[in-house]
């Protein structure tokens, strides 16, 4: 993958490592997003520091328990979309037919039976109605949603509709940048949070242990007109309950770089 930072961005506005602090800036303040992680930029380390301590507005709740519901909105039926996921039991352990794509700046999984299995452009869909389908549902809608900015498109897409997709896709216009490479915390773990046929919560970690930057926080998806959809807080943020923690205790690895 090409690097972004190609030089373009030098001059403008105090050159790329102000460009880069200022897209950082941006996703914590606008839209509540707590990936991005720099190596050496101390605006930056102040961004994420202040938003490590900032408590999020919690996001839609959700209850444990429960089977599949008659009554949830099922799959296309005209053979569109077919993932084979039928686990109902909540993982434990990462999935094992898990393939990683390097998407802009992220890596991002997907399963042969649990999805994502639709791609357009950054936008990912079909999932299994299952707990491994929530699972990759929350990274896929999450991620994707972040490095596909300034296109605001697969978030409009993956996200459900309410007033915090709304907030989220007009605090999106601010942002004019793409995340830039080398700048966003990876994927480490993850825990399923709760769980039913209508909504999950699962609680996402990034960053390194070894680099003392890990952070975990809560991703909620509810399932809509046959799909998994990120459910972002009426405020506009992504996520909820992010904290900075030590070691990958409780939580299971699960990272392609």
């Amino acid at each position: 993958m090409a690097d972004r930072n190609d030089g373009q961005d030098k001059g403008k506005l105090g050159g790329t490592l102000f460009i880069t602090s200022a897209v950082f800036i941006l996703l914590v303040v606008v839209m509540g997003v707590f990936v991005a992680v720099t190596g050496g930029d101390d605006d930056t380390k102040g961004a994420d520091s202040a938003a490590s301590k900032t408590p999020a507005t919690p996001a839609a709740p959700a209850t444990g328990g429960g089977s599949v519901s008659s009554s949830a909105p099922q799959k296309p039926t005209d053979g569109s979309c077919t993932p084979t996921d039928t686990d109902s039991k909540v993982p434990t352990v990462a999935p094992k037919d898990v393939t990683w794509e390097l998407v802009n700046s992220a890596a991002l999984p997907r399963s042969k039976s649990a999805g994502p299995l639709k791609f357009d452009g950054l936008t990912a869909s079909c999932y299994a109605h299952t707990p491994r389908g929530a699972l990759m549902a929350s990274v896929n809608g999450y991620y994707r949603s972040i490095v596909a900015l300034p296109d605001s498109n697969p978030m409009k897409e993956m996200l459900l509709p309410g007033p915090g997709r709304d907030k989220l896709l007009e605090g999106s216009k601010q942002i004019t940048q793409p995340v830039p490479a080398g700048e966003l915390a990876q994927l480490a773990g993850f825990q399923v949070v709760t769980y039913t046929a209508e909504t999950a919560v699962v609680s996402l970690v990034n960053g390194e242990e070894a680099g003392r930057t890990l952070k975990v926080f809560q991703v909620t998806v509810r399932w809509a007109d046959g799909d998994w959809k990120v459910v972002p807080a009426d405020d506009g943020h992504l996520t909820s309950s992010s904290n900075a923690i030590t070691n990958m205790s409780g939580y299971t690895q699960f990272r392609g770089l």
